[in-house]
């Protein structure tokens, strides 16, 4: 069977991925959670470059949030079956990124310091996670980790969406990502699914991305 690549986004890690990869690992799914490093987008696309190509031809390659910008590049040119962009950024070349936030709650709650950008402790229920218990929220209010200063909001180069079919997931109750600029990029997709969601939904309804996932697999 082929695999599936999961690709989180800003300050988050692998672990968000915990509950999908049990759903998919318990349906006999090979799947690979990737660690981006965070240190800039060239160093997180080869991350997650090295581990689509290891998952084998006609993979299926999901990306949430900033993770979009990510699988955007790396997937280029490599045998992938699907793309899934869960409130992910599904960008042309040279779109800017930071735009598609303009208003978004998530822009408000910002820090900046020499560590990098932070989200501030007391947005991060409210911006991601609003859907999630507070036992959830305190978890991952101390696994966020700081996006590089000068590699926040990267600029599509090239664009794999262009050549591999491509589902959009839509959070729509979302406060990072504005529900506005998540249809604009949908339009570009070859399906769209509609959530009514907030940004993080491998946290409450991980069935149900590993359901998405599923129907997609060859």
């Amino acid at each position: 069977m082929a695999g599936v690549v999961l690709v989180h986004g800003a300050w988050h890690g692998a672990w968000c991925w915990d509950g999908v990869v049990a759903e998919l690992a318990g349906r006999g799914v090979p799947v690979h959670a990737v660690e981006l490093p965070l240190t800039g987008l060239a160093a997180d696309v080869a991350a997650a470059r090295a581990a689509i190509a290891a998952a084998g031809p006609d993979c299926v390659v999901v990306g949430h949030s900033y993770g979009g910008a990510v699988i955007t590049e790396a997937a280029a040119g490599l045998p992938v079956a699907r793309l899934v962009y869960l409130a992910a950024f599904l960008t042309e070349p040279g779109e800017d990124t930071a735009g598609l936030m303009a208003g978004s709650k998530l822009m408000t709650s910002l820090v900046i310091s020499e560590s990098g950008i932070s989200v501030d402790p007391a947005a991060v229920a409210e911006v991601f996670y609003a859907d999630a218990d507070a036992a959830t929220v305190a978890d991952v209010i101390d696994r966020l980790r700081p996006m590089p200063l000068d590699g926040a909001a990267p600029a599509t180069t090239e664009a794999a969406w262009k050549s591999i079919p491509t589902t959009y997931v839509v959070c729509t109750n979302d406060q990072a990502l504005p529900v506005a600029s998540q249809r604009i990029m949908a339009a570009r997709a070859t399906e769209v699914v509609e959530w009514p969601t907030d940004h993080s939904p491998f946290a409450t309804r991980p069935a149900a991305i590993a359901d998405l996932v599923v129907a997609h697999l060859g």
